[in-house]
């Protein structure tokens, strides 16, 4: 998988988008907009002491979404031959549905903004060299105590063109990797710590810090069990309060009044969360794993402030969605297949860490601790009842000072006390999948809380 993979997948992307473009103009009396994607993925499997496992998978295809009169229809077919491009306009014709308006943003709405992708993939061979640098790593800073199981290497580009009647277009070409590192005491049974790691940029890894991370965190749980309860302060570890975001994720996208949730979770200043809360959408940040030009409709990508200092700002909408519910458009499609319809979603949902504290300050500040750092269970929002549910295990501290490990707790509650009594985040930003998109959260203080041990 060479950089020369995406030229190719372009001119191969191009000739199909020319081919729906040319039947769809001699068909007449219709608006179109037209969507050409080619992936390649690899999965590398490496594990100490056993040879290097690979899996690559190439998919493509094309989609068209089409507007005659007040009827619209979307198809999508594999493929990126011609005739892949007739039958997504074969298909899309024929479901072809009346709607009360056309879904298609106009051309005045469309735009590109500023990228910078680094798209390259490292060579092959980098990711068993980069595993065997981890498993040294891991054992070096746990002082042998712990060893590397395996790693999951994911790497994968992917090339994409947006076309529509009226002349507009958008092409990028893009990368992403991912790691997934498990360790496990060097003696005795204990378990198998997974920590999941978004790589930025595969050239820059440094095996050390990575090896840091999952082994802090791994023998932080090796010790004796200890429990607690009472009102205490919380640290919720990132991939804890990210997937705390990714329940809360709904209320950032456009509702109907009727049904909104929100608005239940206000106070009565308007407040959503403590001021140390400010949440973005940030399809401009090279460091995201989600990135282009535009959104899935062609607007061009934003940085959307969706809560600031704990204020509810601005929601996403896809154009469709907007204009169905009185919403300006801003750019918030989200389209991660050529199979998908494009629609309302988040992308890069993440936590401003601008006056975030580091690490180590939030854990000296906090006294008596329940340190959150590993979700157990989806994190669970009812909001019709306005509460949560937490299942997770941690470590109880104090004053800074590990007391033992909490293997499970489950805490229950009000969402909007919680919200409301969040004091700091850190400055230990890190990605995690969501079920759609990506969030990237810190580090999060809570205070008072209760715990029943």
């Amino acid at each position: 998988m060479s950089a020369d993979d995406g030229f190719r997948h372009q001119e191969r992307l191009r000739s199909a988008a020319a081919t729906a473009r040319d039947v769809l103009t001699r068909s007449g009396g219709c608006r179109f907009e037209v969507f050409t994607k080619a992936s390649v993925t690899r999965e590398v499997e490496v594990a100490p002491g056993e040879p290097p496992r690979e899996l690559e998978v190439e998919e493509m295809g094309v989609a068209v979404r089409t507007t005659r009169g007040r009827c619209a229809g979307f198809a999508a077919a594999s493929g990126l031959e011609a005739d892949a491009a007739r039958r997504a306009i074969d298909g899309a014709i024929a479901v072809e549905r009346e709607l009360p308006f056309d879904p298609l943003p106009p051309s005045r709405l469309l735009a590109a903004a500023e990228t910078h992708s680094s798209w390259r993939l490292p060579p092959r061979g980098w990711a068993h060299h980069t595993g065997e640098q981890l498993a040294k790593a891991v054992a070096a800073i746990s002082g042998g105590r712990l060893r590397l199981r395996r790693c999951l290497f994911q790497e994968g580009t992917f090339s994409w063109l947006l076309q529509t009647g009226e002349g507009f277009v958008a092409a990028y070409d893009g990368a992403a990797c991912s790691l997934l590192t498990e360790v496990q005491p060097a003696e005795g049974r204990g378990g198998v710590w997974r920590e999941w790691h978004h790589v930025a940029d595969p050239a820059g890894i440094d095996p050390a810090a990575v090896a840091r991370r999952i082994a802090d965190r791994a023998l932080l749980v090796q010790g004796r069990i200890a429990t607690g309860s009472g009102l205490v302060s919380l640290i919720l570890a990132p991939e804890v309060a990210a997937r705390l975001l990714t329940a809360l994720s709904p209320l950032f996208v456009v509702w109907s009044d009727r049904r909104d949730p929100l608005a239940k979770l206000l106070d009565s200043s308007g407040r959503f969360a403590a001021a140390a809360l400010t949440l973005l959408d940030d399809r401009l940040d090279p460091e995201a794993p989600i990135t282009g030009p535009c959104d899935g409709e062609g607007l061009p990508a934003a940085r959307t402030l969706l809560v600031e200092r704990g204020i509810p700002r601005h929601r996403l909408a896809s154009y469709r969605d907007a204009l169905a519910l009185g919403e300006p458009p801003r750019g918030g499609a989200l389209r991660l297949s050529y199979r998908d319809y494009p629609s309302t979603g988040i992308a890069n949902l993440r936590v401003s860490t601008e006056h975030g504290s580091p690490p180590a300050e939030l854990l000296r500040a906090a006294g008596t601790t329940l340190y959150l750092l590993r979700p157990l269970a989806p994190v669970l929002v009812d909001f019709a009842e306005a509460s949560y549910r937490i299942v997770a295990s941690g470590v109880w501290l104090d004053d800074g000072r590990v007391r033992g490990w909490h293997p499970v707790v489950e805490l229950r509650g009000s969402l909007a006390r919680l919200l409301g009594r969040i004091e700091a985040v850190g400055t230990d930003l890190a990605w995690f999948q969501a079920d759609r998109g990506v969030v990237g959260a810190p580090s999060v203080l809570i205070a008072s809380q209760p715990v029943i041990g």
